[in-house]
């Protein structure tokens, strides 16, 4: 995930929680206006600091991992596997079929 993509995730933990933005920003110490531009991906330099708050506020915490290497991650074996399910043709070239 990028941090552009951590927006998309924040805003979906928002929903999640039923908070609206306004309220989330309230918490978080942030304006309405960087938060909605923050969830869009519109936001170029994300203050992590920002970021950091709006994340405690929601009870998450953000998580650095070892660079794979170019191995595939649990997340792209997955991916493979959902798209192996709905495509035959590959399913057949990955030996699962």
């Amino acid at each position: 995930m990028s941090i552009f993509n951590l927006g998309e995730e924040l805003a979906l933990a928002r929903r999640h929680r039923r908070l609206s933005q306004r309220q989330l920003a309230a918490k978080a110490d942030v304006s309405v206006s960087w938060l909605s531009a923050f969830e869009r991906g519109d936001s170029y330099e994300p203050s992590m600091h920002r970021v950091m708050r709006c994340l405690h506020a929601l009870g998450l915490d953000l998580r650095l991992s070892t660079y794979n290497q170019g191995r595939p991650s649990l997340d792209d074996l997955l991916a493979q596997d959902e798209e192996a399910d709905r495509s035959p043709a590959l399913k057949a070239a990955l030996g699962l079929g």
